[in-house]
This record gives C-alpha cells, structure tokens and sequence, in this order.
C-alpha cells in the first residue's frame, strides 16, 4: 500500500513536472487582432497655418485650391485636413501617435507665396497698362473733341483722368514694394481647428461625431517621430477592451519563468520574427464599411537589425498608416509606424518600443 502511493506521489509529480515545462503557444493572428483593434483609433484634424514673413501675415491652407489667403476668416472656410492612427496607452484618454500626424510640417507655403507674388506681379503689369491705354483714349478724346464738349463733359473726363492716374501710380508703387520680396525667411506656425478620434466599429458620418482631443506633448528629437494626445475629457466615449503596454505579454514568464526570460525592451525582436500591424491605411477612404470605421491589420517580418532609433519591417503601409502600433506575437508593442521607404510600399520603419517608452514616461 506505501510503495503505492509513493508510486502515485511520483507519477503526480512528474505529471506536473510536465505540464510546467509545456510551453503555451502564442495566439493566432486572428486573435490578436480581435484582441487589440478596440485600443487603435482614427485621427484625424482640420488645420491651416499662420505665415510671417516680417511685414505681413497670411494663411496656407494646402489642400485648398487658392493656397495662400490673407485673412484667418478665409482660411477657416478653406481648411486642410489629414488623418492617421493612433493607440490607447492608458485610461486617462491619453493616446500615441506621430509627431507628423499632429504636428505637420509643411515649406511648401514659401513656393506658394512665391507664385502668389509672381501673380501679382502679372496682374499689376496687365492692370497698369490697361490704365495707360485708357488714360492714352481719354487724352486723345479730350484733345480731338475740346471745342464740341461742355463745361461738364471736360470734367467728367478730367475726373476719370485724375482717378485712373491715381489708381495707376498706387499699382506702380505696389509693384515697387513687391518686385523683391523675400520669403525664405519667412515662418510658419500650424493652427489646429479641430483635432479628434474615431473608434473602431463606429459610424462617422461627419466631424462632430469625432472625440475632440488635445496635443499634450510632442517628440524635441527630430529623429523620433512621436506625439502623446490625450481625449479633453481625459476618458474615452467606447472603452478598449485592452490597452497596450510596455510590459512583455509573454504568459510563459509566469507560467514557466525558470525557462523563459523577459524580453530586452532595447531589443526586444529578432531578424525575421513575425510582426503584425493594426492601422487606418488611407484613412476613412479605406476604413469607412457599411458597418462603421474598420481597421486593418497587415502583417510581415524584421527585415533589419534593431539600431536604436528605428525598426525595419516587411509590413506593407500606406498614408494614414503613421501611428499605428508594431506588436509581436504575443501582443506586446515593438514599435510605432511612422514611414515607408520612398517608392516601396513593403519596407516600412517603426520607432522603437524603447524611445516610445522613453517618451511617454518623460
């Protein structure tokens, strides 16, 4: 009877011996995606900007058809729009995303200020010369026809002479101020209108159904292109089933942590390993079902060694695919998407989980 249940003792042992050392397997794509697609949201903004360049103010509005207006009232009726990804990080309605999502930099205002004088220009000189040919008539009619015309017809003429000349030399003194302006000194500073998110599974049907959020702080490294935002009423309107995080997800550091080691969050991936993103390509272009905003999850592999500021990846992006988050296999964040390598839509950059970390806690 004892050597049975020493025998039982033993096999009971061994039994659990083997089931710790049993290593649980990651979950299917398929799961990550329905796990995580609640905590990556839509962003998107109306914004112009506010041009200086010394003497003067105007406002670039880049998506609209007249680009540079010279007052705000005017670019409000003409406002651009841009929209990109973003991930819950915490409760707080705080979310990460690119710098360049939210704080967009645009030099293209110089180039339009630039046409914009140049047009000007033509259309003093057409104007000016038009003024001449008519001042030219009205001297020959007053000439030709002096003794027919009354008292009254001389100075009509006379008055429509004075006005034009005056109208002429204010053109030609325009053009004086004009000829040379310089605008590569000139600056520019983004105005955001309105800055707001969109849920996954959600209808959207204009801007007024986006939750309004602010930009609470954005990367002073040019090289990480990353932006903390956060909701105004610091919660969310559709709460995330999961929030991303910092931490390795890896369920077997709990289950067999004698065998398995937490991650190096400063190389936490290897060459080849899978990798999965979920994100709003092309915005509400893509996005937009009949069933509400859907986001998309692609997937690849590393393709290069980890540098420190970015990751290199198979995963194929598109615009609006800034911000969107970079997991692994066991969910845990790799990296943020920020770019694609010029005239390739499958080798996309990411900033590493490390200076997200870095960020978001400094």
């Amino acid at each position: 009877m004892k050597n049975s249940i020493i025998k039982l003792l033993i096999f009971f042992i061994s039994f659990q011996f083997i089931s710790c050392s049993k290593n649980i397997e990651p979950e299917s794509p398929e799961k990550i995606f329905e796990k995580y697609k609640s905590s990556v949201v839509l962003i998107a903004s109306q914004y112009y900007y506010e041009v200086n360049d010394g003497q003067s103010k105007y406002y670039y509005s880049p998506d609209s058809q007249k680009k540079i207006f010279f007052t705000e009232k005017e670019a409000i009726e003409n406002l651009s729009f841009s929209s990109g990804t973003g991930f819950i990080i915490s409760e707080k309605g705080e979310i990460i995303t690119n710098n360049h999502v939210v704080n967009n930099k645009d030099e293209n205002y110089k180039v339009e200020l630039v046409k914009l004088n140049e047009k000007l220009k033509e259309h003093i000189i057409y104007n000016v010369k038009k003024y001449s040919d008519t001042l030219d008539l009205i001297k020959t009619t007053y000439i030709e026809h002096f003794e027919q015309m009354d008292y009254y017809e001389k100075q009509n003429l006379q008055n429509r002479f004075d006005f034009l000349s005056n109208e002429k030399d204010y053109l030609a003194e325009l053009y004086r101020k004009i000829e040379f302006l310089d605008f590569s000194n000139a600056t520019s500073k983004l105005i955001i209108h309105k800055l707001g998110i969109a849920f996954n599974d959600t209808h959207v049907t204009e801007l007024d159904d986006l939750q309004e959020c602010v930009v609470v702080k954005t990367s002073e490294r040019e090289n990480i292109d990353l932006a903390l935002i956060q909701t105004k009423n610091k919660n969310f309107n559709v709460k995330p089933n999961y929030i991303l995080n910092f931490k390795d997800n890896n369920p077997n550091l709990i289950e067999n942590p004698s065998k398995n080691k937490e991650r190096d969050i400063k190389n936490p991936i290897k060459i080849n390993e899978d990798v999965f993103m979920i994100g709003f390509n092309r915005g509400f272009s893509l996005a937009k079902t009949k069933q509400g905003i859907k986001s998309q999850f692609t997937s690849g592999k590393i393709s290069q060694e980890n540098d420190g500021e970015r990751i290199l990846y198979t995963i194929p992006t598109l615009e609006g695919s800034s911000g969107s988050p970079i997991i692994d296999k066991w969910g845990n964040l790799v990296g943020v998407n920020f770019a694609k390598i010029t005239n390739s839509q499958n080798f996309s950059f990411g900033v590493p989980v490390f200076e997200v970390k870095s960020f978001y806690e400094n």
